[in-house]
């Protein structure tokens, strides 16, 4: 605990500048009471059984952690991957095993250890976006050459519809559900650059650009009225810079700094996204700035701890390197897992 976190402050001036926050579904009030979802969940490889373990722990300095479901790995370097739901009662974890060849396998887990198979072509790379009251999430699955579909999977029942198809596009990114869970938002990278999209009743349209070019690390804010993230500017002094998209508009806002920005996150009561990265708004507090970088994950819903990625100095944001997880606050940081490849998964319901 050598160092912990701090907001970098001289935002204001974006501040002003930035549209206000638009929703229509009225105010994000959590799904449940924030003081019940004090447990972090994270994967962590066991490289001797050529496992990837699901531990939980509290935030209580040198709490134990506990294994809860354990995936088999074949290939090297592709480890599972996982997030929880809102409501902290359960996880969904895509996983590699071989047997689908690199089609991943989708498992829902919950707190006792219980899981649950899903069956279909996921994309390993696939992000988790769950609805907000945990009846649903969407996930990308492969289909026909070309194309790539997002699956929406009932959680109770298991049962797998389409909301969308893309053809010839790069990524497909199911982002996250609006607030009362009829509005699916996607990202779509492809030729024409990166585009976010909206699927509801059957049907798909698009709703504004992101950046003519390549983007990435999107998250929806809580209310569902923004995204933030990461535009990748090719022919630049900054290479990754941190943007916000106001749905509504479809203005898009960039976060001044002088140095890259990586990782996006939004912290509890906060209209404002916060970046990591060497030029990011949260940063490690040590006055070197060659110091390591941070790259956020996600807050605890009562918004005093965060789950971060630490990194080291003169590290290339594009190579996406290992990063130890820690749980940490302006006052303290505690080392969660230094194990390579291991992953947050999110925050759920205290034991």
């Amino acid at each position: 605990m050598l160092a912990v976190l701090a907001v970098v402050a001289g935002i204001a001036a974006w501040v002003a500048s930035s549209s206000s926050p638009v929703s229509t579904d009225g105010p994000a009030a959590p799904a449940i009471p924030a003081s019940e979802i004090r447990t972090v969940a994270y994967l962590e490889p066991d490289s001797a059984r050529r496992v990837d373990n699901l531990r939980v722990r509290g935030l209580s300095r040198g709490a134990p952690a506990r294994t809860i479901a354990s995936f088999p790995y074949t290939f090297t370097g592709l480890h599972a991957r996982g997030a929880a739901s809102p409501t902290g009662d359960r996880m969904a974890v895509l996983a590699v095993d071989g047997t689908r060849g690199s089609a991943a396998t989708l498992s829902l887990v919950s707190l006792d250890g219980t899981v649950r198979v899903v069956e279909g072509g996921f994309e390993y790379l696939s992000p988790l976006a769950w609805s907000r009251d945990g009846s649903k999430l969407a996930v990308t699955a492969s289909g026909e050459p070309g194309v790539l579909r997002v699956l929406e999977i009932d959680a109770d029942a298991l049962a797998l519809s389409e909301a969308a198809r893309f053809t010839a596009a790069f990524q497909v990114v199911p982002l996250g559900y609006s607030l009362d869970g009829g509005r699916l938002y996607i990202v779509v990278v492809d030729q024409s650059g990166s585009s976010l999209w909206m699927a509801r009743g059957g049907t798909v349209e698009r709703v504004a650009e992101l950046s003519p070019g390549r983007t990435r690390d999107w998250s929806l804010s809580p209310d569902g009225s923004r995204v933030a993230f990461v535009d990748i500017l090719s022919a630049s002094s900054r290479s990754y810079v941190g943007k916000t998209l106001t749905i509504a508009t479809g203005a898009v806002t960039a976060l001044p700094s002088g140095r890259n920005q990586v990782g996006a996150a939004w912290q509890p009561g906060n209209p404002l996204p916060v970046f990591g990265g060497p030029g990011g708004s949260l940063q490690l507090a040590d006055p070197n700035p060659s110091a390591a970088w941070v790259i956020p994950h996600a807050w605890a819903p009562l918004g005093d701890y965060v789950v971060v990625s630490t990194v080291g100095a003169g590290t290339d944001p594009s190579a996406r390197p290992e990063a130890a997880l820690w749980i940490a606050s302006p006052a303290s940081r505690e080392l969660l897992t230094d194990v390579p490849a291991a992953s947050f998964v999110g925050w759920v319901r205290g034991e």
